[in-house]
C-alpha cells in the first residue's frame, strides 16, 4: 500500500526511549477480526495494532507462519459498522504471557487489497491516528 496523507502518530517505541525501525507507524486498536484460512476454517480474534502494512492479532487458536488468511475486520464508524475484507500472511507468531485476548498474538502483512478496500482502510487508520494521542498509554508529563 502507498504511503498517503495520515497523521503520524509518535510511535510507542520512541515513547518509551527506543527507535523506531518499522515502516508504518502502528496504531493501538481492538477490533474484532475473523480470519478464515484456506481450508475454511474460521479463527475469530481481537487486533492489538495496526498499521498500513499489517496488523498484531491475537488468537486462541495455533496457524502457522506463512498460512495465507482471509480477515474480516469489524470497527465503527460513527453510528454505521463497517467491515473490511482483505487477504493476509501470517509473518510471525509468539504465545502470549497472559491469554486474556488470545493465547496467541500473529504479525500479519496484508496482501492484495482492492482500491476501494485500501481506501476504507486508509479511512480508518486515519481515523485511528487522531484518536491516538487520547489513547496514549505511555503520557509523557
Amino acid at each position: 500500500m502507498e504511503k498517503g496523507n495520515l497523521a503520524q502518530p509518535q510511535s510507542l517505541h520512541a515513547n518509551m526511549g527506543f527507535p523506531e525501525r518499522r515502516k508504518y507507524p502502528r496504531l493501538r486498536c481492538d477490533f474484532p477480526i475473523d480470519c478464515v484460512t484456506t481450508e475454511s476454517h474460521i479463527h475469530v480474534g481481537i487486533t492489538a495494532n495496526i498499521s498500513q502494512g499489517g496488523m498484531l492479532i491475537c488468537l486462541h487458536d495455533r496457524i502457522k507462519v506463512g498460512t495465507t488468511l482471509r480477515i474480516h475486520l469489524v470497527f465503527n464508524q460513527g453510528f454505521q459498522l463497517n467491515i473490511i475484507r482483505a487477504n493476509a500472511v501470517v509473518v510471525w507468531r509468539s504465545v502470549a504471557h497472559h491469554a486474556v485476548r488470545g493465547r496467541y498474538r500473529y504479525g500479519l502483512r496484508l496482501i492484495g487489497m482492492s482500491d476501494n478496500v485500501v481506501s476504507d482502510y486508509k479511512v480508518l487508520l486515519d481515523q485511528l491516528a487522531r484518536e491516538f494521542p487520547l489513547k496514549n498509554p505511555f503520557p509523557t508529563s
